[in-house]
């Protein structure tokens, strides 16, 4: 059975998460696994472990987590039954701790491979949050080898009527243009393939490419709601923060390709840049894969 995945860590904007992840589980008739990374004084470095931790005992310190995490598992169940839809699909809500920090953890989930989708915040408002949840999030975006949907706190819970997919105009793009399709097709939503690049009318190198990647998407995906835009900017973040501001989508859609070391020390990746500041609940996809999971 097709599982969605939730990263909780057991604050308010949690919570707000795994109810947005409910809402598509039952859209795309998959279960839902809260899963919880916890901590022990050892998992923290040494420059964090200045802390004041409470001195518990490992079996002390899973059996909070577990009866917190069980606490949110029963009240997600008990707002499922109290909002019944008949004849719609109610996904199966389950929950699960693992010891260490949570990047550490992915492979344990990687494993199921009933998994499609892994869920998770973005960064948090203040500056704690901030720092704790900023740096999950990269590590996550680097390190998973699953789709990972970053949510922030703010998003709305409601039906999807446009994604959109920024794209480089790889032709690997198109497979994962697939995947999100299943995706649109569960809500009869719209695909925009958003290019940012500088308009340059004359330059013929980059309408071919245009042209020969959407008969590629033309050729190998089967929905009908899909189409192209040109997003001009000479910077490919600031491009996209126009977009989702003026185009207000209710997804956006990237394919994280890791940068070189070089790269790792002189900036962030633009989807890393993103996953900080985006308004809208954003689908990362690694790369490579050699299956994309269909939802």
């Amino acid at each position: 059975m097709k599982t969605i995945a939730v990263l909780i860590d057991f604050s308010e904007r949690s919570e707000h998460i795994a109810k947005y992840a409910l809402h598509l589980a039952k859209k795309i008739k998959a279960n839902v696994l809260l899963f919880n990374a916890f901590l022990v004084p050892a998992d923290v470095p040494m420059a964090t472990a200045q802390l004041a931790w409470p001195v518990y005992e490992y079996e002390e310190i899973k059996k909070d987590a577990e009866k917190t995490l069980r606490k949110l598992c029963d009240k997600l169940k008990h707002g499922l039954r109290e909002r019944p839809s008949p004849g719609a699909f109610m996904p199966e809500i389950s929950c699960r701790c693992e010891e260490g920090p949570v990047v550490n953890t992915l492979a344990t989930l990687e494993q199921d491979k009933n998994i499609v989708l892994l869920v998770a915040g973005t960064h948090g408002a203040d500056t704690v949050s901030t720092f704790v949840l900023g740096n999950n999030c990269r590590e996550l975006i680097d390190d998973t080898k699953l789709p990972l949907l970053l949510v922030p706190e703010n998003a709305a819970i409601k039906h999807i009527e446009r994604l959109i997919f920024a794209s480089d105009l790889d032709p690997n793009d198109v497979k994962y243009i697939n995947a999100v399709a299943g995706l649109a097709h569960q809500y009869a939503a719209n695909i925009v393939i958003g290019n940012v690049n500088p308009e340059l009318p004359t330059d013929t190198k980059h309408n071919k490419a245009e042209n020969s990647f959407m008969q590629e998407v033309v050729l190998k995906v089967d929905y009908k709601r899909i189409s192209y835009r040109n997003f001009p900017n000479e910077d490919v973040k600031k491009g996209l923060a126009w977009v989702l501001e003026t185009e207000k989508p209710d997804m956006l859609v990237m394919v994280h390709r890791k940068s070189n070391l070089l790269d790792f020390f002189l900036k962030s990746s633009v989807t890393k840049k993103m996953a900080a500041n985006t308004t809208v609940p954003l689908l990362v996809y690694p790369y490579p894969m050699d299956s994309v999971p269909e939802f």
